[in-house]
């Protein structure tokens, strides 16, 4: 799990939600287990460059599925065959405003990390 993202962050899937696991947050593939795995920077690779495409790909799709299924668990009406999980949701809608603070943490720290290689550069 360290390493890589919950296993329902995969361009396999087609499921149309997401599974109970993702709103069990006692699950390893539960939204408090996907922001464990962003609050450590995947999209930084080793001497601080961006991590691979397929990398930041994954940590981009992630960010669209959490904020996709807090938003049916938020809003079940809107949407057809909504699995009893989604429905008995207990992740406050909070979360979901919280989620942009989690992309704003990463591409800040990734911004700082690329002004840096800037002055390197620039001073060579």
């Amino acid at each position: 799990m360290e390493d890589s993202p919950p296993a329902w962050v995969t361009w396999k899937s087609k499921d149309n939600y997401l599974s109970a696991a993702f709103y069990d947050p006692k699950s390893t593939s539960s939204l408090p287990a996907f922001i464990r795995w962003v609050s450590k920077d995947p999209i930084t690779a080793d001497g601080d460059t961006l991590a691979s495409y397929a990398q930041v790909e994954l940590v981009t799709l992630g960010f669209g599925l959490a904020f996709r299924a807090l938003w049916v668990s938020q809003f079940p009406d809107l949407y057809s065959n909504v699995p009893a999980h989604i429905i008995n949701c207990s992740y406050p809608f909070r979360q979901y405003e919280q989620l942009s603070h989690n992309i704003e943490d990463i591409i800040t720290g990734y911004a700082e990390t690329y002004v840096q290689l800037l002055r390197l550069i620039i001073c060579q």
